[in-house]
């Protein structure tokens, strides 16, 4: 999208024009699903999570600052919607590892490698749910095990934890594949 078409859209969404509001969210619709889906158990929670994340970006428009990519502005706005979600719902399990596992980051799951699309998707959506948020919060979004456990409420050491039973989970799904 042209940066002066966004920067219309934008003002007219600042003006409350529903109009102009419906024409931002059709133009990044499919980037903002695609991450809630992530996130989601299905299309339907990844919907309202989705409308979560754009109200709270329409809500805050007025702090967006063109030196920033909208898709990236956007972005923190759907993963902050997502993890909202499920600390509303209290749909985070307590997780306490059993043990230390072996060398938690050793051989790091690389997402290029055969995770992409819906298949990837797909395998996403048989972690629990926190697995699945802290994969995509670590090796999708890149943030680190700090972030990840104050943005849970977990320690970072639940968080590596949990990251390293989703990796064998997705490993263990990818080779049946």
């Amino acid at each position: 999208m042209e940066k002066s078409v966004l920067r219309d859209l934008i003002k007219g969404c600042l003006r409350d024009k529903k109009k102009h509001q419906k024409k931002l969210y059709k133009a990044f619709y499919s980037f903002a699903c695609s991450i809630a889906l992530r996130y989601a158990s299905d299309r339907e929670e990844a919907s309202i999570i989705m409308n979560k994340g754009f109200y709270s970006a329409f809500t805050c428009l007025s702090d967006y600052k063109e030196t920033t990519a909208f898709k990236e502005w956007l972005r923190c706005f759907m993963v902050q919607a997502s993890i909202k979600h499920y600390l509303d719902k209290r749909q985070l399990p307590a997780l306490v590892p059993e043990s230390k596992t072996d060398d938690m980051d050793s051989n790091p799951y690389n997402i290029e490698d055969g995770f992409s699309g819906s298949n990837g998707i797909k395998m996403l959506h048989q972690l629990p749910n926190l697995c699945r948020i802290v994969f995509n919060l670590f090796v999708i979004e890149g943030y680190e095990h700090e972030k990840i456990a104050s943005l849970l409420n977990i320690s970072a050491y639940t968080s590596q934890a949990v990251l390293t039973s989703a990796r064998k989970k997705l490993s263990s799904l990818m080779s049946v594949e």
